[in-house]
């Protein structure tokens, strides 16, 4: 579980690296780092229980919150690919991505917080 543990922890070291050319970089930059730093005391053995439910809680409802941009996305704009420039009146590009980083987030955190009552 080391090596997963430290590939969770580089890849949302990633996606903290991706989010300096974003907008909002002071909300999205400390989130991945959040899962950085849980990723990596995991992977010495170290699981902190509050932060990796506190980790849980908010992706969950920062997803449950994008939801509603991602089901927009999907039905009424599913020509627009997702890799395409950010647009102001095409905002579902850029939630439908934050949906994505925080979901593959979410499975990270889970996955450590089952290795932590194994």
């Amino acid at each position: 579980m080391k090596i997963l543990n430290i590939l969770f922890a580089l890849i949302a070291l990633v996606f903290a690296y991706l989010q300096f050319n974003d907008p909002d970089p002071y909300i999205w930059v400390p989130i991945y780092l959040l899962v950085a730093l849980i990723a990596a005391l995991a992977s010495f053995g170290k699981y902190n229980k509050i932060l990796i439910w506190v980790g849980i809680i908010l992706f969950t409802g920062c997803c449950l919150y994008e939801i509603p941009h991602v089901v927009e996305w999907l039905t009424e704009h599913k020509d627009d690919s997702l890799l395409k420039d950010m647009q102001d009146d095409k905002p579902w590009i850029e939630h439908s991505r934050e949906f994505g980083g925080l979901f593959i987030s979410l499975i990270m955190l889970l996955v450590i917080r089952k290795q932590s009552v194994n």
